[in-house]
């Protein structure tokens, strides 16, 4: 099981000097999925100080070009989770199927500006979600942003 959390087309003003899809627009597209993903599990974005996800770590590979209009879509997994961190894997793709880049994120839990536990229904959401993905091995290419296993993560083949 994969989230499908963003569809969108590059814009004109998404593109760099060559024509493509510029870098920094990944990584906005990647950070919009993360917060939809935040969303989904219950962080409410009009009170983060009493606690919301921030970015620790991000990896992007970039794996083929993009234009203008091209028509766009996310698949997301969490790879990984314990009670303050997620390990995330975000893949862009176009309508065709062609995967265009990969992000992986190592997110934080913060309450009033302190490293804390999410609360334990932020917890049953995301160990819901995890169990759907779980018993895949984990994608090919992750790893780079997280050294030590955290909790409940999934198992290399």
């Amino acid at each position: 099981m994969t989230l499908r959390l963003w569809q969108g087309t590059v814009l004109p003003r998404w593109l760099d000097y060559n024509g493509h899809m510029t870098e920094y627009r990944y990584l906005q597209i990647f950070g919009e999925i993360s917060d939809a993903l935040y969303g989904l599990i219950g962080v409410d974005f009009g009170n983060a100080a009493d606690g919301a996800f921030y970015t620790l770590e991000s990896h992007i590979r970039h794996l083929k070009e993009c234009g203008p209009g091209t028509s766009l879509f996310t698949e997301t997994e969490i790879l990984a989770h314990d009670d303050k961190r997620l390990h995330l894997l975000h893949r862009l793709f176009d309508t065709q199927g062609t995967l265009l880049a990969t992000g992986e994120h190592l997110s934080i839990h913060v309450r009033s500006g302190k490293v804390a536990s999410a609360d334990t229904d932020i917890q049953r959401r995301i160990a819901e979600i995890f169990a759907k993905m779980a018993g895949r091995p984990p994608p090919d290419a992750t790893g780079s942003v997280l050294k030590r296993p955290l909790a409940n993560g999934r198992k290399a083949g």
